[in-house]
């Protein structure tokens, strides 16, 4: 499975990853729209098995909303649950197995216990569980979607409310309502697609998933068909791509720490730009290594895209919080100006922010990481999460890599990808100079400035329990107070 980039300090496997594999084709889907539509093209190729794991997941979604704006059970409107149920009555051998971690009902977008309310679920082929298998404090956040253990889709988007969105972020979309037909602002987001021996391995670990929760072992399957969706063109091809994970130590479960070490090779090996978007920044030793690279005279710029709001007390007395701590103390140590921090809006006045819920971080044209995990202490060692990264090879992939940065933000400044890539170049190649030369209509980034300046890191108090990087034991919770 692995080529002469085995070699690469980047990645080692059992380290920083689960697995090293190639692609044979590997996609990126820009907000909910493309996830969608990809899926209503992908599912009903399976022949054998769909798989779905997740944080959340509500079988009303709609997955066609703009069609039928005011009525999210019209058919033209594809309801999730209806549309998988359709797909299982059409194939006598295809099975569906849906995993999704049981706080859900209380913290997701689905107001109920999601089987109830509904008839889609009723059927010998459709297996639903609710995941538990976590230690106390712990979430189930990976986002997966396998079929027929040959294609994958991974990345932010759960199946469920609130995730559907076009690339326009309109801030009046008929379509982006709840299945109680009220609206909800505009929300940016991602998900990759790939075939090939990565999304074998993706689909092995979804398989994994479902034997330490629900306790059975699913054998592989195959088919002759290909499931990839006709329409989405491939934007790399036959390339080496990790599986990286989070997953706290539980009964049988190993722990896996490989995202904050593949996050942290990744920060520190960039030398042209670094390139996030995440819900959430609260990582001192994420911090630690961008002030390093601001520190030198040579370094990087450092453009970090964030949610402006919050929600409910406890986010924003930990998340935001904290993410304009680090981001006072990053501002302290940018002596050259190369760092900045935005929220992208569709309207300025009255203002509409663009809720940021991708994962994504890109550095130097060449290192990309798109999966579920956030820039938050939960997220490296206490939840179970899974992003997918690639140290680009090529020409062609590098290209796919620097097309991906610059069709976002275009979309956050208002321009396409081309128009975005010719102001950089005017602009000598400063990713700074480029956005703030555009975005000067409705749909722009506006700089983050919240945060006083400070000396050091200094986290709110209860950060470590509140976000905490280890399962809450009583060991660790007595730790933090006795030793905070």
């Amino acid at each position: 499975m692995l080529d002469q980039r085995d070699g690469d300090p980047l990645f080692c496997e059992g380290a920083n990853c689960v697995a090293l594999a190639r692609c044979k084709r590997l996609s990126f889907l820009i907000d909910g729209q493309q996830y969608f539509e990809a899926l209503i093209e992908a599912l009903p190729k399976a022949e054998r098995r769909i798989m779905m794991v997740g944080w959340d997941f509500d079988a009303r979604t709609p997955l066609r909303p703009h069609l039928a704006p005011n009525d999210p059970t019209s058919p033209k409107a594809f309801p999730l649950g209806e549309f998988l149920r359709g797909l299982i009555h059409a194939r006598p051998e295809l099975e569906l197995y849906v995993l999704i971690w049981r706080n859900s009902i209380f913290y997701g977008s689905n107001p109920i216990p999601v089987p109830t309310g509904s008839e889609w679920w009723q059927h010998p082929r459709i297996h639903f569980k609710l995941d538990d298998h976590h230690p106390l404090g712990a979430s189930h956040h990976q986002k997966i979607v396998c079929i027929d253990g040959k294609v994958a889709f991974m990345g932010g988007m759960d199946l469920t409310q609130g995730r559907w969105d076009d690339t326009r972020h309109l801030p009046d979309q008929p379509g982006r309502v709840d299945t109680f037909s009220k609206p909800y602002n505009p929300v940016h987001d991602l998900q990759v697609v790939v075939d090939g021996e990565i999304a074998c391995a993706v689909c092995s670990l979804a398989e994994h998933r479902w034997r330490y929760a629900a306790g059975e072992y699913l054998p592989p399957v195959s088919s002759p068909g290909d499931p990839w969706p006709t329409s989405v063109a491939p934007a790399v091809t036959d390339q080496q791509v990790a599986l990286a994970r989070t997953q706290p130590a539980y009964g049988e479960q190993p722990e896996a720490r490989e995202i904050e070490r593949l996050n942290a090779a990744f920060l520190q090996a960039a030398n042209d730009y670094i390139y996030l978007e995440t819900q959430y920044f609260s990582l001192p030793g994420i911090t630690d290594i961008l002030v390093r690279h601001l520190q030198r005279p040579d370094g990087p710029e450092i453009i970090i895209v964030v949610t402006k709001r919050s929600n409910g007390l406890i986010e924003q007395y930990v998340m935001a919080e904290n993410r304009d701590r680090l981001f006072a103390y990053l501002r302290g140590a940018d002596k050259y100006g190369r760092l900045r921090a935005y929220y992208p809006v569709s309207c300025p006045s009255p203002e509409c922010e663009i809720k940021i819920h991708s994962k994504l971080l890109i550095a130097d044209d060449r290192l990309l990481k798109i999966g579920s995990s956030n820039m938050n202490a939960r997220s490296t060692g206490l939840d179970t999460e899974c992003d997918l990264a690639m140290h680009a090879e090529r020409r062609d992939a590098i290209a796919a890599v620097r097309r991906l940065r610059d069709t976002l933000i275009g979309e956050h400044v208002g321009v396409d990808a081309e128009t975005f890539a010719k102001t950089l170049e005017r602009g000598g190649g400063s990713l700074i100079v480029a956005i703030e030369a555009l975005g000067r209509g409705d749909r722009r980034l506006i700089p983050y400035h919240a945060g006083e300046r400070a000396g050091g890191v200094s986290l709110t108090p209860g950060s470590s329990i509140l976000d905490p990087d280890q399962p809450l034991d009583i060991g660790y919770v007595l730790g933090k107070i006795t030793n905070p």
